[in-house]
Parts: structure tokens; C-alpha cells; sequence
């Protein structure tokens, strides 16, 4: 309940924005860490042995009751361990040329669960009160009839329940935005934690744990083409249908093979150590950030991990930013011909781009320009290319619009047609605008960037490819050389544009051009024309 209140309250007063300020280094530690401590959990049952509670605890009984492991529950749990790997493996690797293959991969938790309970039973049918390992025992009298919870529960887990919802709330919108962009449509955060909450709130009144997005089922269902939410109620019918016919069987599931199912679950959850490696090469803070959401949270407690890592993130990046300086400039002044374009420019309130103003010079119809203001890191970063991307969106067409077939396809998200919709109803546009052909982004006042400041970036790129096309560009101005080297470590190879390069300019990891101009106008007044069909060439440059 106390989860599905929480979420309640973020999506329907539109309080989103407050999870931005939990970055991307913070959830890498904490979801890590959470997940080593639900696997420490469930390994004492694939020795067959007792423990403490707490990870400490947990680690040193352990190794002191070594001399009590039993043979036969590792047989079972490391076997159930080893072919669900192995069908993992299958399923990826053969999963795409044969049919079988894919669907042992995709069902082989179900696969091994059925294969040892039916070898559980086999061996412990005739000796229930003493079986060879510890069985399940699930019994099932169907769903308990809704209950309120007790407000003593309630006031106990209230403040504790955070964590949880935290952890749902992040990993829920990350798939939700993952697959949205793979499929081409576009959610609503608020709509999303709305029903998260009530689903947690209600679930509440049948004794049920809280729960989020699953990133397998999501995954099998893009996979296999599901376009409705009548999925959901197709799944909830075979759900019912075990909690009524099934739990007899139930009965004789080995506890060491649930604990190895879990095991192979979390391990998909725990982040390598390349991960935090680049981290660390990109920015030592992220790294520190990171490591402490990651050992707080595996020694201490999941709300501490939390709680730690945000408050030193925004303790740090408030100390920076009390001693740095942003300055403002009106205006792009007309250069006398000739002159050098080392243009300082800056935003305008309402697109953060350029739009003239006296003696000035307007940019082309087809060019957006956008200069932040300040140093894009964790806090502002999907803001800043939020606000980007609707610019872009309001004052220039989809591509999409423009190639769609018969619509029989059509995505069942509305919520970015909506959005468009409201955005261009502000900005008084009433046709169809031209689209979109370069975008400049001035980084003269970008002092840093962190690791959640440049995925934004990766995904704004991906977010304009999808709106706009693959013809669309980006530009870059101003990118010092403490930005060029946070660029580098993180895997981008900036260039000047007047760099010998391949044709179209060098590609790094998430596709984006990085060619770097000296200034706005070489960056705007470069055009490319088709001199043969299929090839592209440059035909000259001008000044502003």
C-alpha cells in the first residue's frame, strides 16, 4: 500500500521530475547491490543449510557451516542452475535460426521447474515427513478474501517502503522508455506511475509484495508482436488458473531449485565491472557515486545505499555550482565580411534557441540552434533535451507523418500525438511546419558533462532520428577540451570539421556525428547537395 500511495502521489500531481535527481551511476550501484543481497539470500538453500539475515552475517555462516552441506540439494540447485544457463545460451544463440530453440530459452525457467518437480516427486513421494531436499510445500486454498491492512503494518514500513518504490518506479519508466523508443511510440511517465500506484495500492488488500515492470515478460511481448493490453488479461487468466489447479504440484517444487531460478534472474540485474570502469574513467564523481550506492546498500540497508549516494551527488554539484559564473548574451550581431566567426550567442527564454533580434541575421528556417546555459549533468540533463526536442517537435514535421502507409499499424500509445498536440497549440502553429535539417548545439558555456548529461544527449540524437529521419544532423560548437575529453573517455571521438574524416564525419558509440565547428555560421551555412543519386557532397560554406 504504502508503495502504490507514493505513486499515486508522484504521477497524479506530475512529480516525475523529482526521480531525475537519481542518476544514472546511483541506480547502476544500487540496483547492482540489491541485486548480490536478494542472491545471498537464496544461496544458503542451494547448499541446504541455515543463515543469519544481512549480507555480513550472511557470508560468514556460510563459510562456517561448509562442513554441513548437503550433497544432494546442491545436485538439485546447481543442476537447475546450469540448464537454466544453458538454455539461456541456447536461446541466444540459436534462438533466432529455430523455432524450438527460441522457445526453450524464452520458457526455461518453466522448463526446469516442471523437470525437477517431476523428478522431486519421483524421489519423495513415499517419504514426505523425510525428503532427500527441502520441498516447497505450497499450498493453495485460491486468493484470500481483500483485507485492510493493519495500520500497525502500515506506520512500520511507511518510511521503508521508498526503496522499494524507487527501485519499481526507475526500473518500470527505464524498460517503459526502452522498448517505447524500439517500437515507435511515445509514454506518459505520469500516466505510468498512476498505474503503478494503483495497482500496488489495491494489491495491498490481497497480501501481495509490490511489483513494477518485468523486463523479461516486456521483452517477450515485443518479441512476440503484442500490440494490446489484452495480453495482460490473457496472462492474468493462466495465473489464476495455477493458483486453482496447479498448487498440488506446487507441493513437490524443491526449494533449491526456486532459489536457483531467483539466482539466474538477479544475475541478469548485476552490472559488470566494465560498467563501473567506465564510470570511472568518465567522471571519478560518478564512480564515487556509484561505489557508495553500491556498498551502502549491500552492508548497510537499501534505504541508506539510496539516501547516501543522492545527498553526496547533490552536496558535491551544489558546492560546484555555488562558484560558477553564467553569463548571458542578447543577441547574434551580423559579422562585417571576412570577420572571424567566434560568435558568442545565447538562448532565448522560450526555445533556449536563436531568433533575431536588431541587426541581427536569421537563421535558416530549417536550423535549430540550442546553447545551454550551464553544465548538463544528472539533474537537468533529460530537461535540457527535453526542452530541445520540443522545439524541435513544435516548429518542424515528423517524419513519420510524412511516410506513414495506411495507419492499419498504428501504435496504441497516444500520449507524444497528444503532447504535439498541446505543444503547437501554445506556439499558435496551425499547419504542418517544414522539417528539421541540422541542429546546432553551442556548448561555449557547457562547462562539464556527466555520464547521465551524455547518455541524454545519446538519447536526444535517437529521439530526433526518430522524429525527423536519419538525414537530420548535428553540430557542434564550442566543445572545450575538458568537454572533448569526458567525450573521449566515455567512447566519442570528436573532430574539427575541417579535419580530414570519412564522408558524413566520424561515428561514435550511439551513432552521433561528431564533427565540431569553430563557429555558428560555418556550422549553419555548410550545405549539402545531391551532385549523383545516392552521394552527398559539400559545396561551400558562408559567414554570418
Amino acid at each position: 500500500m504504502s508503495v502504490g500511495i507514493y505513486a499515486l502521489i508522484i504521477g497524479l500531481f506530475k512529480l516525475g521530475f523529482l526521480l531525475e535527481f537519481v542518476s544514472i551511476p546511483v541506480l547502476t550501484g544500487f540496483i547492482s547491490a540489491t541485486g548480490i543481497v536478494i542472491m545471498l539470500g537464496q544461496i544458503p538453500s542451494l547448499f541446504g543449510v541455515k543463515v543469519g539475515t544481512g549480507t555480513a552475517t550472511i557470508i560468514h555462516d556460510l563459510f562456517a557451516q561448509i562442513p554441513h552441506f548437503q550433497g544432494a540439494t546442491m545436485g538439485i540447485g546447481f543442476g537447475s542452475l546450469a540448464l537454466l544457463i544453458i538454455l539461456e545460451k541456447v536461446g541466444a544463440i540459436w534462438g533466432k535460426k529455430n523455432k524450438v530453440a527460441w522457445y526453450f530459452g524464452l520458457g526455461r525457467s518453466a522448463a526446469v521447474l516442471i523437470l525437477f518437480t517431476g523428478i522431486s516427486y519421483g524421489v519423495n513421494k513415499s517419504r514426505v515427513a523425510k525428503p532427500v531436499w527441502e520441498l516447497s510445500k505450497v499450498k493453495s486454498d485460491g486468493i484470500a478474501s481483500p483485507a485492510m491492512p493493519s495500520t500497525e503494518l502500515i506506520s512500520k514500513v511507511f518510511a521503508k517502503s521508498i526503496a522499494p518504490f524507487l527501485a519499481a518506479t526507475i526500473e518500470h519508466l527505464a524498460i517503459a522508455k526502452a522498448f517505447g523508443r524500439r517500437n515507435g511510440y511515445t509514454i506518459n511517465a505520469a500516466q505510468e506511475l498512476v498505474y503503478l500506484g494503483v495497482t500496488n495500492f489495491f494489491n495491498s488488500f490481497f497480501s501481495s509484495m509490490p511489483v513494477g515492470g518485468a523486463m523479461s515478460r516486456t521483452a517477450v511481448n515485443s518479441a512476440t508482436g503484442v500490440k494490446s493490453p489484452a495480453s495482460g488479461l490473457i496472462a492474468g487468466s493462466f495465473v489464476i488458473l495455477a493458483i486453482f489447479k496447479l498448487t498440488p504440484a506446487l507441493f513437490w517444487i524443491p526449494k533449491a531449485t526456486l532459489a536457483a531460478i531467483i539466482v539466474a534472474a538477479v544475475m541478469n540485474v548485476i552490472s559488470s565491472p566494465s560498467v563501473f570502469y567506465k564510470y570511472w574513467k568518465t567522471s571519478l564523481v560518478d564512480f564515487i557515486t556509484a561505489m557508495i550506492a553500491f556498498w551502502v546498500t549491500l552492508f548497510v540497508g537499501t534505504e541508506a545505499g539510496i539516501g547516501a549516494s543522492v545527498g553526496f551527488n547533490i552536496v558535491y554539484y551544489i558546492l560546484v555550482w555555488a562558484f560558477t559564473q553564467i553569463h548571458r548574451i542578447s543577441s547574434v550581431p551580423v559579422l562585417p565580411a571576412g570577420a572571424n566567426d567566434h560568435t558568442q550567442i545565447v538562448e532565448s527564454k522560450p526555445h533556449l534557441g536563436y531568433r533575431p533580434g536588431n541587426n541581427t541575421q536569421p537563421i535558416p528556417a530549417d536550423v535549430e540552434i540550442f546553447k545551454p546555459t550551464q553544465s548538463i549533468i544528472f539533474f537537468n540533463a533529460y530537461h535540457v533535451k527535453q526542452e530541445c526536442l520540443d522545439v524541435v517537435q513544435t516548429y518542424h514535421s515528423c517524419a513519420a507523418l510524412r511516410t506513414q502507409g495506411d495507419g492499419k499499424d498504428r501504435s496504441w500509445s497516444v500520449s507524444g500525438a497528444q503532447r504535439l498536440t498541446i505543444l503547437r497549440k501554445r506556439a499558435g502553429i496551425v499547419e504542418e511546419p517544414i522539417p528539421i535539417r541540422i541542429v546546432v548545439l553551442d556548448f561555449n558555456m557547457v562547462q562539464t558533462i556527466d555520464t547521465t548529461g551524455l547518455t541524454a544527449l545519446m538519447d536526444f540524437r535517437e529521439d530526433l532520428e526518430i522524429y525527423a529521419g536519419k538525414g537530420v544532423e548535428i553540430k557542434f560548437i564550442g566543445v572545450g577540451e575538458r568537454l572533448r575529453s569526458a567525450f573521449g573517455r566515455f567512447g566519442w571521438a570528436l573532430v574539427d570539421a575541417g579535419s580530414l574524416v570519412e564522408e558524413g564525419g566520424v561515428i561514435g558509440e550511439g551513432g552521433i556525428r561528431n564533427k565540431v565547428y569553430t563557429g555558428l555560421g560555418q556550422a549553419i551555412w555548410e550545405r549539402h547537395e545531391r551532385a549523383d543519386e545516392g552521394e552527398m557532397k559539400i559545396v561551400g560554406t558562408e559567414k554570418v
